[in-house]
Order: structure tokens, then C-alpha cells, then sequence
């Protein structure tokens, strides 16, 4: 039942669609309607101020973020999360990477999962980071940003 739960929540779909396509095709629309850059492949250049004024997106959400938290506002929690979330899917299309996101999610998981030590626990830092074990295996991305079968 929590695995049943956990494929609805993240919005698995039975025809093959990835999980994050609705929010992606969201996303689109926003970038279209109000003349935000998108690339269609994947590309680290964008055209001058782009990435800085993304960059600075994600700051100022990552900002709203901290001061609900502070005030333990749980609805300005919510707002700021999803409006990070919001920016940074919309990033993925300004650099052509929406075709990828899911794939790029998933070796990172991939990848943080593996921080668990030879027991299969977690190791933290005195402030709680979870820290890499000697199991630890970086993502491996590039494989997937070269892949052109998507």
C-alpha cells in the first residue's frame, strides 16, 4: 500500500508518460505565454542575463523559504517550496534538460542512496547532513546528456 501510495502522489502514469510530463507541459505553457527561453536540447550556453536571472529566481524563493520557516508559516512554507520547484523545473527548459529530468532525478537518487554505509545506514554530520560512505558512487550524468533515443 505506502509503494501504491508514494507511484500516485509522484503521478506515475500507466501509459508510459513520466512522472514529471504534466508539470514539464505546465511549465511550457508558462515559459510560451510569457516569453521565458526555452531550448529543446540540452545546452550549458543560454543567451546573456538567462541563467543569472534564474540563478537569482531560485535565491529569492530559497529566501521566502527561510523566513516561513522562521516564522513557522506552514502556508508561506508551502508557497515558497512550491515556487522553488516552480523555478527550477522551469530552468530545466531554459537549458533543453526536460526531456532528461526525470532520467537526471533518478541517477541522483541513484547516487544519494548509495551514502549508505556496508551496515545499509546513514551517516550524518553533527547538523544532521546525511555524509557520503565509502560505498559512495557520484551520478553519473554525462551518459544521460548525451543519450539522443528520448
Amino acid at each position: 500500500m505506502t509503494c501504491r501510495l508514494i507511484i500516485d502522489v509522484f503521478g506515475m502514469v500507466a501509459n508510459g508518460k513520466s512522472a514529471m510530463d504534466k508539470q514539464l507541459q505546465q511549465l511550457r505553457q508558462f515559459h510560451q505565454r510569457f516569453a521565458c527561453h526555452i531550448e529543446e536540447t540540452p545546452t550549458a550556453e543560454l543567451p546573456p542575463g538567462i541563467g543569472e536571472v534564474r540563478a537569482r529566481l531560485m535565491q529569492e524563493e530559497l529566501d521566502e523559504y527561510r523566513e516561513a520557516l522562521a516564522a513557522g508559516d506552514l502556508v508561506g512554507i508551502a508557497d515558497a517550496l512550491s515556487d522553488l520547484l516552480y523555478v527550477v523545473m522551469g530552468t530545466y527548459l531554459s537549458h533543453g534538460l526536460q526531456d532528461k529530468a526525470e532520467r537526471l532525478f533518478d541517477e541522483v537518487h541513484r547516487s544519494n542512496m548509495s551514502k549508505l554505509d556496508e551496515h545499509g545506514q546513514p551517516k550524518y554530520r553533527a547538523d544532521g547532513k546525511v555524509l557520503k560512505s565509502e560505498l559512495y558512487l557520484p551520478p553519473d550524468l554525462a551518459p544521460i546528456l548525451i543519450d539522443d533515443s528520448e
